[in-house]
């Protein structure tokens, strides 16, 4: 299960808490959701999803704008592939992430792996539905 934050508030960025910036494990947290999802979505058998190679972030690191929006497309390589219905709009670009997009980007990814889940709880195996069914 992943572990996503998607509660950050204008409070956070005002006061400088934890949540108020959007730092290198925050960037390494969504890569590695993402790279995740990618593979749970090929074990269901759904089409590729392409593969954006991104660097392992550090305290240091500063994104270039081809490595931001590598990061950005990755995101939205997820979505479209399965219904959800309120999922959150992500940004089309690092320049217009805020708080809230960081939110919007966490959320969908939760959404994503949720809906997932239940995608594979609803899966019904060779024969399973009607083994040892009677007409009534």
């Amino acid at each position: 299960m992943l572990s996503l934050i998607y509660d950050r508030t204008e409070d956070d960025v005002r006061n400088g808490t934890a949540k108020g910036y959007y730092r290198h494990t925050d960037l390494n947290r969504v890569q590695a959701a993402v790279a995740y999802l990618r593979e749970l979505y090929a074990s269901y058998g759904y089409d590729t999803i392409p593969a954006y190679t991104l660097p392992t972030w550090n305290l240091n690191d500063i994104p270039k704008k081809n490595q931001g929006d590598d990061y950005i497309r990755a995101i939205l390589s997820l979505d479209g592939r399965v219904p959800m219905p309120g999922k959150p709009a992500i940004p089309g670009s690092p320049d217009k992430l805020d708080y809230n997009g960081a939110n919007a980007i966490e959320k969908f990814l939760a959404m994503t792996e949720d809906t997932l889940g239940r995608i594979a709880e609803a899966w019904f195996y060779c024969g399973e539905v009607y083994a040892g069914e009677v007409d009534v």
